[in-house]
């Protein structure tokens, strides 16, 4: 029956009204208290006291979703540009291997003309060997010559001298 008049009362209906009037009718008043509120009786502390579940979206603060925004597209910049990074990388390394291979290149011809003209000095240098050797052979030669040169001045001095007698 309480339960009835309690939904009577919410609704407003006459027989409510009718029944303050009647002697049979008695008059009962429930003290509800407030749900949010502690049995107690106390009123409960306002809502920035109160913990807040996460998954209520309306308790969280607006600010937090501003900050989480910028915290992915601070981590969306510093991905982009590391992946930028990485393709200048790329790129810079692609141009340093052609340069070493083209610099590797100029280096094997170096030195197969180094190779080249160390052949050519050798053949140069044998050649002026012999000819020193020549030279040599001709030098001592000549030393020998001026022995011979005096024998035959001798000779012939003995010869005129054997004539003019």
């Amino acid at each position: 029956m309480q339960a009835a008049a309690l939904k009577d009362k919410k609704r407003g209906s006459p027989a409510h009204r009718e029944g303050a009037n009647d002697p049979d009718y008695e008059n009962i008043t429930l003290a509800f208290r407030n749900q949010n509120q502690p049995k107690g009786g106390h009123p409960r502390l306002t809502s920035q006291a109160q913990p807040k579940s996460p998954s209520d979206p309306a308790q969280v603060p607006p600010w937090l979703y501003r900050a989480i925004m910028s915290l992915y597209i601070l981590l969306t910049v510093a991905l982009l540009f590391c992946i930028i990074l990485s393709a200048l990388i790329l790129v810079k390394n692609s141009e340093m291997s052609k340069e070493v291979q083209n610099l590797k290149a100029e280096l094997w011809n170096v030195s197969a003309l180094i190779r080249e003209c160390e052949k050519t000095q050798k053949g140069g240098f044998h050649s002026v060997e012999e000819r020193i050797a020549e030279v040599r052979k001709k030098v001592e030669k000549l030393e020998t010559q001026p022995a011979e040169i005096n024998k035959i001045n001798t000779n012939i001095v003995k010869i005129l001298q054997a004539l003019e007698k």
